[in-house]
């Protein structure tokens, strides 16, 4: 067995995604630890078992899906020339607080709502718990051994003005309104700290562009409920025009990140399951949501125009789409409202 540690500090050695503790496993006994594993964490372990990220990416086989050569603290560690995050001088990041700190025993057991047995903790939590592996070894090193992140410039995203004297005959507030929110989008942090290191710079970058993707989604497929108050997609249409946006089908990012990043600015977003059927069947082992038996649901506050708002970026973004095409997301993501100004038709 390997005592190795990976970057974010998971026990490589122990951890399910691994090739040891699967050694000497019937496949029927893999297929139950699998389920196990879901039934704990939320997730099952690929098939495939992981060769850790401490491999350089160059040995790393083309067919395997884990580790991830983009994931964003294997490549800031590696940038840094460091063997894992506690030996970096911003240790721990937010990026890392959210890797290593997010499955621990009193995550798990809250989200299950019972206690885990000994077994089950040390089988599948216990691996997970890096952060506080990499805390020891932090508190182990001497000033000479912390080294300090790569940094990045911070990005400027130009943000189109709104145009002036454009011919609208309604709802130009709602307008003003999309075309604020998109600016505000484009300038926040998100919350996040530290994003002048390569991590959370590409996070914050990351997270953007998948907040202003969901957007895009409702303005351009959502259509108004009975009450006009809200945009409503389905799950077919949710899956089919995402793009290549995995990430947007990942359920607990879109819970997490975009719902949050949305309610910061005033935009609500629920996911709704159908009736007749069951929240665990909404997602597949890995989290990823399923393509039927729920719909998403956005809507305004009055403080940030309510319906009218609404109404505006489905007008907005089916206007860009029918002018530029594949192109107008691009436009979309700097608040390029210039297409309102040409011609005199009904907004």
């Amino acid at each position: 067995m390997s005592n190795l540690v990976s970057k974010c500090g998971i026990d490589c050695g122990n951890c399910p995604w691994g090739p040891y503790p699967r050694k000497g496993m019937t496949p029927e006994e893999f297929e139950q630890f699998r389920n196990n594993a879901r039934r704990i964490v939320g997730y099952m372990p690929i098939k495939t078992a992981c060769v850790t990220c401490q491999i350089p990416d160059g040995q790393i086989p083309k067919t395997l899906k884990l580790p991830s050569k983009k994931c964003l603290i294997r490549q800031c560690v590696d940038k840094t020339g460091i063997s894992n995050c506690a030996y970096c001088s911003r240790f721990p990041c937010d990026t890392l607080k959210e890797t290593a700190g997010l499955w621990n025993r009193q995550s798990i057991e809250k989200n299950l709502g019972i206690s885990i047995s000994e077994e089950d903790y040390y089988s599948f939590v216990e691996p997970f718990e890096g952060l506080n592996r990499l805390e020891a070894i932090h508190a182990s090193l001497k000033q000479e051994d912390i080294f300090e992140p790569v940094k990045l410039p911070k990005s400027e995203t130009r943000i189109v003005d709104f145009p002036e004297n454009i011919p609208l005959k309604e709802n130009l507030v709602g307008f003003k309104v999309v075309h604020k929110l998109l600016k505000d989008l484009a300038h926040s942090s998100l919350g996040l700290s530290d994003t002048d290191t390569f991590a959370q710079h590409h996070k914050l970058e990351n997270h953007k562009a998948h907040v202003l993707k969901f957007l895009w989604i409702f303005g351009n497929y959502g259509k108004l409920d009975s009450e006009r108050t809200s945009l409503v997609v389905d799950a077919e249409t949710y899956q089919d025009n995402r793009g290549t946006e995995k990430t947007l089908s990942i359920w607990s990012f879109v819970k997490d990140v975009v719902f949050k990043a949305l309610a910061e600015i005033g935009v609500r977003c629920e996911r709704v399951t159908l009736k007749g059927v069951k929240i665990e069947d909404l997602t597949t082992g890995t989290g990823y949501l399923r393509k039927h038996g729920w719909v998403m649901r956005m809507s305004f506050e009055e403080k940030v125009g309510g319906s009218d708002a609404l109404k505006a970026l489905q007008t907005y973004s089916k206007k860009l789409y029918k002018k530029h095409g594949s192109r107008a997301f691009n436009s979309f993501r700097k608040a390029d409202m210039k297409v309102l100004s040409a011609g005199q038709e009904h907004l």
